[in-house]
């Protein structure tokens, strides 16, 4: 076994991606040979979170702290530049697949309670590949304990039009809320120098995001397709 755990092929049409259990993550994704996200080799730790499955929270908890339902939480700090808690508790996990075909995986994982977060869920991950649309990933949750879960979920693939610069591309995301943010990117825009670093809520129950290039050069593929993105509470299972 692979630092990154077991690898899982899948094939769809011109599609192909990697995906590793550690994680659950998104190890390689490629249209007609090219490059849709950065890739990294599973026997390798990858960079960052690179392709990781984010999971009770995505992005940064300052200082580790935080409040839910009347009570102060700490979390482990494992951004010690940033002095925060990053990407939630199962990014660095091993997953089960529960499901496999030459173009569909399934994996799940459980996750106990802790001192920082003192509730239990059981989440799975679905990655199924479309000839026609490409990559889909469904992220869910259920909380198994007693009392309601604050809950956030997220994916960590670094885009790429076969890992060309991507200065000149124009990037869409049809989000309603920035947290926070200095870029507006609900309409296209040049990407340029930006560099975004942050979270965003979905306009709707359904979030897509799309990269193209400009006029005369290749389109890169619509590939990620996430559903309920954001924070949220989870009842408990009564």
């Amino acid at each position: 076994m692979y630092s990154d755990g077991k690898t899982i092929q899948l094939n769809a049409g011109r599609y192909q991606a990697k995906i590793v259990t550690v994680g659950a993550g998104l190890a390689e994704l490629t249209h007609h040979g090219r490059h849709v996200v950065i890739p990294h080799k599973p026997e390798e730790m990858p960079l960052a979170h690179l392709g990781k499955v984010l999971i009770p929270w995505p992005n940064r908890v300052a200082n580790g702290c935080y409040h839910y339902n009347g009570k102060d939480y700490q979390l482990a700090v494992n951004d010690p530049i940033l002095q925060a808690a990053i990407h939630g508790l199962l990014a660095w996990r091993d997953w089960q697949v529960s499901y496999q075909s030459t173009s569909e995986a399934s994996l799940t994982i459980f996750l106990p309670p802790s001192y920082g977060y003192p509730f239990a869920l059981s989440s799975e991950v679905i990655y199924r590949l479309d000839a026609a649309s490409g990559l889909h990933v469904l992220i869910r949750s259920q909380n198994i304990g007693d009392e309601s879960a604050p809950y956030g979920a997220g994916a960590h693939p670094y885009l790429t039009c076969n890992l060309q610069s991507i200065d000149s591309c124009v990037l869409t995301l049809p989000a309603s809320e920035e947290l926070p943010a200095d870029r507006d990117f609900s309409a296209s825009c040049l990407i340029g120098e930006t560099r975004l670093d942050h979270a965003i809520k979905a306009a709707a129950t359904r979030l897509s995001g799309r990269s193209d290039l400009p006029a005369r050069r290749k389109i890169c593929p619509h590939f990620y397709a996430a559903t309920n993105p954001g924070y949220r509470s989870i009842p408990a299972k009564n």
